[in-house]
């Protein structure tokens, strides 16, 4: 809790949001359904309630200081069925009913598609009815649609807000994640953090101009600490088959987006002979496919390199299975863009409760 009152979590899951709170001298209190995700945040240090919040009222939690969120993405994710896209204009009515004080969840539930699409107004259930000082909400990037109506309904309500799609990387983390984030305060204006980092695109070769202050974004290999050890990191993408092993991604750059099932990517390195060399069927000449798999030494990428490149303390106590703990991985907002996220969300907040 905070002195000012309660910041309330939604949608936790196992501790994302809660590492950047942490870091920056809060704690709140997070509400989840998944019990292995509570148990790793619990774990970690992370108060939770376990409990499906679709059917908690707001005003139990009252008063509310802060409000964060990240509710389900699988509705609208790329690699799923993608029925939260064709849900939107459901999803959207629902929240100006909310917004005009009218609770039409259950007619508008029975109209999508998928059920889940419509976790979405949660968040913003919980804000008009809180009106929490401040409010972080995350979610993949085809949510941006939704969270700039959100934004729109809360700027009814006093709020000013901020609506973007930010990139892991120019956070410091090792890895290529863009999701798409609404911050709000009703203490004052809000914008969302400086990069502290370069971007990176794989096709770019020259540093953007508005970028040369930054630093370098962080490698999987400085990640990891491997150094300059030669190794590339082989996804579960293929990229419409042109890459049946997987879509590659040399350790000298951040690593792809992981998600639920990056369980089953693959780090690969040369094997090396006695001397330290690699070893080679043949000296010159392109190998076929079964002399470069020979060449090569294959181990599936392991939690806690997972844990590191999702920003995450080494030692974040994962529980569950082996894919449990991945699919938790997959689902988290990466800490140090949660940290620099919250930071300007909840500012004007701070200042004004330390006058």
């Amino acid at each position: 809790m905070a002195e000012h009152g309660t910041i309330l979590d939604l949608f936790a899951g196992a501790g994302g949001w809660d590492e950047g709170l942490a870091q920056l001298g809060h704690h709140a209190l997070g509400v989840e359904i998944d019990e292995i995700a509570s148990a790793t945040a619990e774990a970690a240090g992370h108060e939770r309630l376990i409990a499906d919040l679709s059917h908690l009222n707001p005003r139990r939690f009252s008063p509310t200081w802060g409000l964060i969120a990240s509710p389900p993405c699988q509705a609208y994710s790329t690699s799923g069925k993608k029925l939260g896209h064709r849900d939107k204009q459901r999803v959207i009515a629902c929240a100006r009913d909310l917004s005009k004080g009218r609770d039409t969840r259950d007619d508008w539930r029975r109209r999508c598609l998928d059920p889940d699409s419509l976790l979405t107004v949660e968040p913003l259930r919980f804000a008009l009815s809180l009106k929490p000082r401040w409010i972080a909400f995350e979610q993949v990037t085809p949510v941006a649609e939704l969270w700039r109506v959100f934004a729109d309904l809360l700027t009814d309500h006093g709020y000013r807000t901020e609506v973007g799609v930010l990139s892991a990387e120019s956070y410091g983390v090792p890895q290529v994640r863009k999701r798409a984030f609404l911050i709000a305060s009703l203490d004052g204006p809000v914008k969302f953090p400086e990069p502290t980092h370069r971007s990176f695109n794989a096709r770019r070769h020259l540093v953007p101009e508005d970028e040369l202050h930054l630093r370098q974004w962080v490698s999987i290999a400085e990640a990891l600490g491997w150094g300059a050890r030669p190794a590339t990191l082989r996804s579960t993408h293929t990229n419409s088959g042109r890459h049946p092993g997987g879509a590659p991604r040399s350790f000298d750059r951040p690593a792809f987006t992981f998600m639920c099932g990056s369980g089953h990517w693959k780090i690969e390195t040369e094997k090396t002979n006695r001397t330290g060399r690699p070893e080679r069927r043949r000296p010159e000449g392109a190998l076929t496919a079964s002399q470069f798999r020979s060449s090569k030494h294959l181990e599936r990428i392991t939690v806690q390199q997972a844990t590191i490149i999702q920003g995450f303390r080494p030692d974040y106590p994962w529980q569950g299975s082996r894919n449990d703990r991945f699919r938790q991985i997959g689902n988290s907002v990466c800490p140090p863009v949660a940290r620099h996220v919250l930071r300007e969300a909840m500012r004007s907040s701070v200042q004004k409760a330390g006058r």
